[in-house]
C-alpha cells in the first residue's frame, strides 16, 4: 500500500537548512496557510514554473502564506541541486522565500513526492488541502500558478478547496538508495549485487546507490540500523522492523525461511513503490507538449 501523502492527510513537520545552513521549519500553526514545493534547479519544468511560484510567494506574503521550496534530488548526477547550485540561485535573486536542502531525502520520502515541481497546500491545522501541479500549462506564464492560487483562496476563506488534486507534473525525483552494512556479516557483497541487479531489472539504473559501512553502535543508533544488510531510501528502512539498532547480522524471511537477504521479488516490489515516477502513478495525465515527448 502506498504511503504517499494525499489531500486530507496531516502534513509531516520538518526542519531543513537553507543553502547557508540556517534551519527553517514548516510550522503550519504559525501561518494562515503554508505551501511546500518540491523543486529542482535543472528540471526544465521546474524552471518553467519557477517564476510563477515566486510570484505566489510575493503576492500572498501579506495574507500570511508561507512558501517553502525544497530541493531533494540526489546531487551525484545532478550537481546543480547541490548547496553550491542552490546558493548561486539565491545570490542571483531568483528566490522569493526559503530555499531548503533535503540532503538525506527524508522529507521528500515522508511526503511521497515524485515530481519537480510538486506542490502541497497546507492549512493552519497542518492538513493537506491541495496536492498537484502549479497550473495546467508549464509553457504558458499567463496561467500564473492558478491551481495553487485557487486552492489558497479557498483555504484562506475557510472553504473546501474546489479542485483539491491534480496530477503531479514535472521531472521525476532523483533518488538515492543506501545499503547499510557491517563488516561482521559476510552478506553485504551479495546484498550490493542484489540491489544493483534489481535496479537494473526495474530499468532504474538512474538511481544512485550508496554503500555505507556502519562501524559503531553510535552510528547504528543514529542511522536506525537494525543489522546488516539494511536497505534505506530517505532514511527509511525498506523492510521495517522492530529490532533495536545494533551491530549484528540481519535476518529476512525468504520463501517462508530465514535468510541473510530479502528475496529479489520482494525487494523489487518495495523499490518500485518508493522510487515511482509521476507517469507510473494511477491517474497520471501527460501534461507535455508533443514537441517535448
Amino acid at each position: 500500500m502506498s504511503d504517499r501523502l494525499s489531500v486530507g492527510d496531516r502534513a509531516p513537520l520538518f526542519e531543513l537548512p537553507d543553502p547557508y545552513g540556517q534551519p527553517v521549519a514548516l510550522e503550519p500553526v504559525a501561518h494562515a496557510a503554508s505551501v511546500v514545493v518540491f523543486t529542482s534547479n535543472g528540471c526544465p519544468y521546474a524552471q518553467a514554473w519557477h517564476d510563477r511560484v515566486q510570484q505566489v510567494a510575493r503576492d500572498l506574503a501579506g495574507r500570511d502564506v508561507a512558501v517553502l521550496q525544497v530541493v531533494s534530488n540526489d546531487e551525484a548526477d545532478h550537481p546543480e541541486d547541490s548547496l553550491d547550485g542552490m546558493r548561486a540561485r539565491v545570490e542571483a535573486g531568483e528566490l522569493a522565500g526559503p530555499f531548503l536542502r533535503d540532503a538525506d531525502q527524508a522529507v521528500v520520502r515522508a511526503y511521497g513526492a515524485t515530481a519537480t515541481p510538486e506542490v502541497f497546500v497546507i492549512d493552519r491545522d497542518g492538513v493537506v488541502r491541495y496536492h498537484g501541479a502549479p497550473d495546467p500549462d508549464y509553457d504558458d506564464p499567463a496561467q500564473d500558478a492558478v491551481w495553487v492560487r485557487e486552492a489558497l483562496d479557498d483555504v484562506l476563506a475557510g472553504r473546501q478547496v474546489a479542485r483539491p488534486t491534480t496530477p503531479a507534473a514535472g521531472c521525476s525525483t532523483k533518488w538515492r538508495v543506501e545499503l547499510l552494512w557491517w563488516q561482521g556479516c559476510p552478506s553485504h557483497g551479495k546484498a550490493a549485487q542484489l540491489l544493483h541487479d534489481t535496479l537494473a531489472e526495474l530499468g532504474r539504473e538512474d538511481v544512485h546507490v550508496v554503500l555505507r559501512e556502519v562501524r559503531t553502535r553510535e552510528e547504528a543508533q543514529r542511522l536506525g540500523f537494525p543489522g546488516s544488510p539494511t536497505f534505506q531510501v530517505g532514511r527509511v528502512d525498506l523492510f521495517p522492523t522492530t529490532g533495536a539498532p545494533a551491530l549484528t547480522c540481519r535476518v529476512y524471511e525468504r520463501d517462508g525461511r530465514p535468510s541473510p537477504l530479502p528475496g529479489a521479488a520482494d525487494l523489487a516490489e518495495r523499490l518500485r513503490e518508493v522510487l515511482a515516477r509521476p507517469w507510473e502513478l494511477p491517474g497520471w495525465v501527460d501534461f507535455r507538449k508533443p514537441s517535448d515527448r
